[in-house]
């Protein structure tokens, strides 16, 4: 028990609102900025490929495998020429896009707050590791942010959405060209926007950003293809080009797409060759300038080159024009297929009802058209053939007849069937287009000790682009739930990479990964399988992931504030605070009207083992009233009363380690005046048979009496 001194009523904080706040609820980013003297200095992300962002090659390679989360000490390790920025912004939110030379979050989006130097280092759980980090800002997530994070939903980019490299806040100082990002788990993508989420067991994350102080201003370079008459499928057109990042700086673009590059202005001139595919010419090259065309250009047909040095601020597109092969007499037909395949067989049927002829095509898969051989067609008369499509032996209810066209016209197909028309005037060049059914992967749940919403994340392994996600609810325990979200059901073969992210964690409990498998594919990043590549082919074109989660109940304390002794000796409102290392505080909160007893609002619930300290109550009382605090802990470990103020702790080093923690603070207040009240009390009571008599009405007397007794106990 510890005594404590009467406080005046003036010193007293009436009105106190109760308060439960568990640190297990909280979900936590750190913001770290870093500049650096220039690229080289940068570490690039895992994959390098022409969707960065960065105006020029990193020079430092990725240290980190799939699925493994952002360390401050990894970071740190592979940073050297790179020091803190403070007074760098971040922002959140709900989805991605890009408009301009850097992605950016799409709005409404939440700010950061600038980052500063000697911001607390905490743990993947939120706990402080006693050291501190500079050029950094931590957010604690509000509820609708953290769940949107474990949806795939929450996004995070270096700068504003309006001013991504901050150029309006450096004034006085040189501006800054973007390095890399890398958030949480998601450090795929060398852009200026990663994915927020949170893998199993974390609470709280890193995203790292790098800016290359006095960066060149940049200009930028399209490439484009064309061709000189129509085709009727996306023939592939390869270049090698200097300014890609891919490793051996090939490109391929078709009539309907270009390549573009953003890259740091001046400097060496960047080259691009081109390469004609098989029977194909290039006809035509020539690059055009934008703006005040400072920006060197020159294309050269005879070598297929261009060469350019950008200007900043400029836009240079180079477009080369390729002649596509000259079509024989007659009918050529072409087979065009996306992923590669087998033999085709080509079944051109005669209208005037002779036989019909047999050709056969290969679905290479490689940017072009092949030309189907066996039959001879250049001797067809005018008319409308029926050519029919037969995918190869077994595999019929893989492919199908997607389109057709000769030329500029498009032909619809009937099934497998489509009917080329020839005419006396040209000969028909007609490209027959083949799809085979696409992969297919399923993400599912399983929740054991509870249900829950669990999440996963998709993105092509060897891609730098943003992926998909999908949600997975169980509604029973140990059953398979199937995610549901934007993961295309039809995907192109290839590898993804799938990373499984758990369900929130609640006052009552986390949820952790038990085990995470795919079949096909393979466990990467750590051990416990923290994400999976998944390959997708021809011959096995469906593959299941499956997360299977245990739920693991959290430690619970109540706080209870009880009332005891004297009511004249109160003068307000008893307020007992709790504050525990993990971060979770409370506030018990007994109303000055209120002689009985209140607890927080909610037990606070702990993950992990931490220590309380219940604070010293604030007690206003009457003037000369004493007032008293003893504390009682259950389970109580040496069965001694609580010292009040006093630590509890919770777990690891509780020799009676138990689920449910319970606190009572009991405070007496003694005015010296309790034999008074009493004796008020029994005199009520001597001359309660005279009032009951003289009234007649015995229910009527008990009432006057409890009134009495109440009256006595308040005055």
């Amino acid at each position: 028990m510890v005594l404590i001194g009467a406080a005046s009523p003036a010193s007293a904080r009436e009105g106190e609102t109760p308060a439960s706040v568990s640190a297990s609820l909280h979900y936590q980013v750190t913001f770290v900025a870093r500049a650096c003297e220039n690229y080289q200095s940068v570490m690039g992300n895992r994959v390098r490929d022409d969707n960065a962002e960065n105006a020029a090659p990193t020079g430092r390679t990725n240290a980190y495998h799939d699925g493994n989360e952002v360390d401050p000490g990894v970071e740190a390790a592979n940073s050297g020429g790179c020091a803190p920025l403070n007074g760098w912004q971040f922002s959140l939110g709900p989805g991605q896009e890009k408009k301009g030379a850097l992605s950016t979050v799409t709005t409404p989006a939440t700010g950061s707050g600038p980052t500063a130097a000697g911001v607390q280092l905490l743990d993947r759980t939120g706990q402080k590791t006693g050291n501190t980090i500079d050029g950094a800002v931590t957010v604690t997530l509000t509820d609708e942010q953290a769940k949107a994070a474990a949806e795939h939903k929450l996004w995070v980019q270096g700068g504003t959405p309006g001013d991504p490299l901050m150029a309006g806040a450096q004034s006085g100082r040189t501006g800054y060209g973007f390095g890399a990002l890398r958030c949480a788990v998601d450090g795929h993508a060398n852009a200026n926007v990663q994915w927020l989420g949170y893998p199993s067991g974390a609470r709280h994350v890193f995203c790292f950003a790098y800016y290359v102080k006095a960066a060149q201003p940049t200009g930028t370079l399209i490439v484009r293809a064309r061709t000189s008459t129509p085709v009727s499928y996306p023939q592939q057109f390869a270049f090698d080009a200097s300014p890609s990042y891919t490793l051996n700086k090939r490109i391929s673009v078709d009539a309907r797409t270009d390549a573009t590059f953003v890259r740091s202005a001046g400097g060496a001139a960047g080259t691009v060759v081109a390469h004609a595919p098989e029977g194909w010419t290039l006809a035509d090259a020539g690059c055009t300038k934008s703006g005040a065309g400072r920006s060197l250009a020159t294309a050269d047909v005879p070598t297929a080159t261009a060469t350019v040095t950008l200007a900043a601020g400029e836009v240079v597109t180079c477009t080369f024009t390729f002649a596509p092969p000259p079509a024989p007499p007659g009918l050529t037909l072409r087979l065009y297929s996306d992923v590669p395949g087998g033999a085709f067989d080509l079944t051109v049927g005669d209208p005037a009802g002779g036989p019909a002829r047999h050709l056969s095509a290969t679905a290479t898969g490689d940017g072009s058209a092949s030309v189907a051989t066996g039959a001879d067609l250049g001797t067809l008369l005018p008319g409308a053939y029926p050519v029919t499509v037969t995918a190869p032996a077994g595999e019929t209810a893989a492919w199908s007849l997607a389109g057709a066209g000769c030329g500029e016209q498009e032909l619809k197909p009937d099934k497998t069937t489509v009917t080329v028309t020839l005419t006396p005037a040209a000969p028909a060049d007609c490209t027959l287009r083949v799809t085979r059914k696409a992969g297919s992967l399923e993400l599912r749940a399983v929740t054991v000790g509870g249900t829950g919403a669990a999440s996963f994340a998709v993105t092509p392994h060897n891609e730098g682009r943003p992926g998909w996600s999908g949600v997975a609810t169980t509604a029973g325990l140990g059953e398979p739930a199937v995610a549901k979200g934007d993961v295309p059901a039809s995907l192109a073969f290839g590898e993804y990479l799938v990373i499984p992210v758990a369900p929130l964690s609640t006052v009552e409990g986390s949820w952790r990964l038990s085990s995470f498998a795919c079949d096909p594919g393979e466990s990467v990043g750590t051990d416990d399988g923290a994400a999976g590549v998944v390959p997708l082919t021809a011959g096995d074109p469906a593959a299941k992931c499956t997360a299977t989660y245990t739920f693991d109940p959290a430690r619970q304390l109540q706080l209870t504030v009880r009332f005891a002794g004297d009511v004249d000796g109160r003068a307000g409102a008893l307020v007992v605070d709790i504050d525990c290392e993990d971060g979770s505080t409370g506030r018990a909160v007994l109303a000055g009207n209120d002689n009985s007893e209140a607890s927080l609002p909610a037990p606070l619930g702990f993950l992990a083992p931490t220590r309380c300290t219940i604070q010293q109550p604030q007690a206003p009382a009457a003037k000369n009233a004493a007032v008293s605090v003893a504390g009682v802990i259950n389970p109580n470990p040496g069965n001694a009363p609580l010292e009040i103020p006093g630590a509890v702790q919770i777990g690891a080093d509780n020799v009676q380690d138990a689920e449910d923690y319970t606190v009572v603070v009991t405070v007496t207040f003694d005015t010296g005046k309790s034999g008074a009240t009493q004796q008020k009390v029994l005199d009520t009571v001597r001359i309660l048979p005279v009032a009951l008599i003289g009234a007649g009405l015995v229910g009527i007397g008990l009432i006057i009496l409890l009134i009495m007794v109440l009256r006595s106990r308040t005055d």
